[in-house]
């Protein structure tokens, strides 16, 4: 049975979003009570999932869908 593909997020569009706040990648591995090595990983699109997706877009004031590609802005 083939692997379901997993979701890719737009990290260009989340690093953005750390830079109006701001942030770096520790400040945002606190606000979403990550380690830094998961956001660290996640943004370097090597270890993405959909749990971490969606805290470290609640922790940046969005919905997940923000960051999926191919999806519009919705906040």
């Amino acid at each position: 049975m083939p692997e379901k593909p997993q979701p890719r997020y737009n990290v260009e569009r989340m690093v953005a979003d750390m830079a109006l706040k701001g942030w770096i990648a520790t400040d945002l591995a606190r606000a979403a009570n990550l380690s830094n090595i998961t956001v660290s990983r996640f943004l370097r699109c090597e270890r993405q999932n959909a749990r971490t997706a969606e805290r470290l877009a609640r922790a940046l004031g969005y919905s997940p869908r923000r960051y999926l590609m191919g999806v519009g802005a919705a906040a």
